[in-house]
C-alpha cells in the first residue's frame, strides 16, 4: 500500500514542499513571521531590522537565531537551530564544535599560541 501511494505521488509530479522554517533572501517581514512566527524581539537601526528567535541552544551557542532585513527585505540570517535554513549566503562563520573550542581551533584555522614578541635587544656600540 505504501509503495502504491509513493508511486502515485511521484507520478503526479508533486514536489516536496519547502520547509516552513526556510527563509529566502528578499522575503518581507510578514513572510518571515508567517514562516517562523513572531520573533522573541526586534531591533531597528537606520534601514535595518533585526528579528531575534529562540533556537533552543542559547546557552550552548551563545546567541539567538537572527534574521536581518534591510529596507523591509531579508538580506541575511544566522541560524543555529537545525530546524531553520537560510537559502542565501549567511554572514556567519560556521559554528565550531565544543571539541574544536576546547582545543583552540577557530572556524578556519588554529589559534596562534606562540609567545608574544619580545622587544628588540639594544645594540652594542661598535668598538
Amino acid at each position: 500500500m505504501l509503495v502504491v501511494s509513493l508511486v502515485l505521488v511521484l507520478s503526479a509530479g508533486i514536489a516536496p514542499a519547502q520547509s516552513t522554517d526556510t527563509i529566502n533572501p528578499g522575503m518581507t517581514r510578514d513572510q518571515v513571521v508567517a514562516r517562523l512566527g513572531q520573533p522573541l524581539s526586534a531591533r531597528s537601526y537606520d534601514s535595518y531590522t533585526y528579528l531575534f528567535y529562540r533556537n533552543g541552544c542559547e546557552r550552548k551557542c551563545g546567541m539567538n537565531d537572527i534574521v536581518v532585513l534591510d529596507s523591509g527585505k531579508v538580506v541575511d540570517a544566522v541560524f543555529r537551530s537545525t530546524q531553520r535554513h537560510y537559502t542565501g549566503t549567511s554572514s556567519s562563520p560556521r559554528m565550531i564544535s565544543a571539541a574544536e573550542a576546547r582545543h583552540g581551533v577557530a572556524a578556519d584555522k588554529p589559534l596562534k599560541t606562540s609567545e608574544p614578541p619580545t622587544p628588540d635587544k639594544p645594540k652594542k656600540p661598535d668598538a
